[in-house]
């Protein structure tokens, strides 16, 4: 197994980094956050009441009781502070959130809740957020792929094409592979791809994102999202209002995790430079899967009638 910096432009496994729980925010900022580079920081939580208080029937009861919490389509959206009885948000977070180098918004916290055997296929997270993934109880594995060496996507998605072929997909890629253990913390850097096994027979993660409003990190996944949030707009802008809603209720009618829509009012500043022809550039490419996207359409129906929605708040 090599061990590198997955940014080198290396291909193959690196061994993850991992990181005591007092890291202090500038040497995290350093190493991880400014690089965008993953890392665990273990034992984060172990002190926390959340550990051994948490279960899905005790997470449901508490966020019904406050009005700003609400279920999505697969995990349950908090504000800033909810459930703090039960957990210490870390000073980096706090740092980060604090700071103005970050698009304000309110949900930026989630839980999720999975039982044993649950699989999260490849994906990578919209609106290039930043990932703060506390295993609150039982545990994870985890397959993360870089954004340099990215997979192949369903057309002007963020999820990859299901071949079942993790081997293969490995293939000059540049990824990594992780056990994460209760009280651990795993940082997941914008746009890159993971996979995600539940282990336990209960397994809930607490989540803090948030989205950087400038990056230095070039990658070929963060040109090919520049692209997608390009074609966002000139769609919902478009001067024929036949074109503007139809894009709006495509996003309106699919799931909320599959909604194709930058949340804040400007785009991520990075060095990257427009190009005149990146629509075309990214429409012709994204049709061009097309052949393996049909090629592989018998696995889209079994992955979605595995997936399980949480259970709603109220009823």
């Amino acid at each position: 197994m090599n061990n590198h910096n997955p940014h080198n432009n290396n291909k193959g496994y690196f061994e993850i980094a991992r990181e005591s729980s007092t890291l202090s925010f500038d040497e995290f900022s350093e190493k991880y956050y400014q690089t965008e580079t993953p890392v665990i920081i273990e034992n984060i939580g172990e002190n926390w009441s959340a550990i051994n208080r948490w279960n899905e029937a005790y997470i449901r009861e508490k966020l019904a009781q406050d009005s700003t919490a609400k279920a999505a389509s697969l995990w349950y959206w908090m504000e800033k502070g909810t459930l703090e009885e039960d957990y210490q948000t870390p000073e980096i977070i706090e740092q980060l959130l604090a700071s103005d180098d970050v698009f304000p918004r309110n949900e930026l916290m989630r839980i999720w809740a999975h039982p044993q055997g649950n699989v999260s296929s490849w994906h990578y997270d919209a609106n290039m957020v930043n990932v703060f993934n506390v295993q609150m109880t039982g545990k994870k594995e985890w397959f993360l792929v870089s954004p340099d060496t990215p997979l192949d996507c369903y057309p002007f998605t963020s999820f990859a094409i299901m071949d079942d072929n993790d081997e293969k997909i490995f293939n000059k890629k540049s990824y990594t592979h992780l056990i994460l253990n209760q009280g651990d913390m795993l940082f997941i850097p914008p746009l890159w791809f993971h996979k995600v096994i539940s282990l336990e027979k209960e397994n809930l993660n607490l989540n803090w994102i948030f989205t950087k409003r400038k990056t230095d990190v070039v990658s070929s996944t963060l040109k090919r999202e520049l692209d997608r949030y390009s074609l966002q707009s000139y769609l919902s802008n478009h001067r024929y209002q036949w074109v503007q809603n139809s894009f709006a209720n495509i996003n309106q009618n699919i799931p909320g995790y599959l909604r194709w829509k930058w949340r804040y009012p400007e785009m991520i500043e990075t060095p990257v430079l427009p190009k005149s022809f990146g629509l075309m550039r990214l429409t012709l490419r994204e049709i061009a899967l097309l052949g393996k996207v049909a090629l592989h359409a018998n696995k889209i129906k079994p992955y979605i009638q595995s997936i399980r929605s949480i259970k709603k708040l109220k009823s």
